[in-house]
């Protein structure tokens, strides 16, 4: 087994004590409240997904939401650029922009041309979003067949993989949380044999859908 991946979580502003800070970069001007903010809420949420699946991974937070869960295409962008060149060896992107500009192609593919794995969330519905959208991105959906510690193989136009997307009483649920588990998966793998073999057995397959007996694969 080998160490546990340094994570780049681009979200809102985690706190000096959250589990496994490595640092943090503020992308954006914080607003003075921001500690108690929505973002900070989700960047926590975010955080403890990830270490669900991989409780020793080290995370590198870069803050792109000064309080409320609304940023600029300019700051997701040097956001990106930063993690890139950054000693992360993973990139989460729980949030999606909905045009695929090419400044975000550009700066994923700088993400993807230094060698690092980027995880970015796909809601269930609705048109594409960016960067889960990208060419080489994991786009992640939640899946409610799923468990923290599962994931699905859905090969959809919005998202190519699927996982859990938390509790109904969950504060932060869906998409968003369904990548963080995702993410802490391919963090996990990357120290137990690899990603690749991983993601050659997935525990579900298609689309989730809703029958009498609770989700099922189609």
């Amino acid at each position: 087994m080998t160490r546990s991946p340094l994570i780049a979580l681009i979200d809102g502003p985690l706190a000096e004590n959250a589990p496994g800070l490595a640092g943090r970069v503020d992308i954006c001007a914080m607003h003075p409240r921001a500690a108690e903010s929505p973002a900070a809420l989700h960047a926590r949420h975010m955080a403890v997904a990830i270490r669900a699946n991989a409780p020793d991974a080290q995370i590198s937070g870069f803050s792109i939401f000064s309080g409320r869960l609304a940023t600029s295409l300019s700051t997701v962008t040097e956001a990106l650029h930063r993690a890139a060149e950054s000693e992360a060896e993973i990139v989460h992107c729980s949030f999606g922009l909905g045009e695929a500009s090419p400044l975000l192609a550009e700066a994923v593919a700088a993400v993807l041309a230094a060698g690092k794995m980027l995880a970015a969330s796909a809601p269930a519905r609705g048109a594409p979003v960016y960067p889960a959208g990208l060419e080489g991105v994991f786009s992640v959906q939640g899946d409610a067949r799923c468990g923290a510690g599962q994931w699905s193989l859905l090969n959809l136009p919005s998202a190519r993989y699927g996982a859990c997307p938390g509790s109904p009483s969950s504060p932060v649920r869906g998409a968003s949380l369904a990548a963080a588990h995702f993410t802490g998966l391919l963090a996990r793998a990357s120290m137990n044999g690899g990603v690749e073999a991983m993601l050659q057995d997935p525990p579900f397959r298609g689309r989730e859908r809703i029958g009498a007996g609770g989700p099922q694969a189609a």
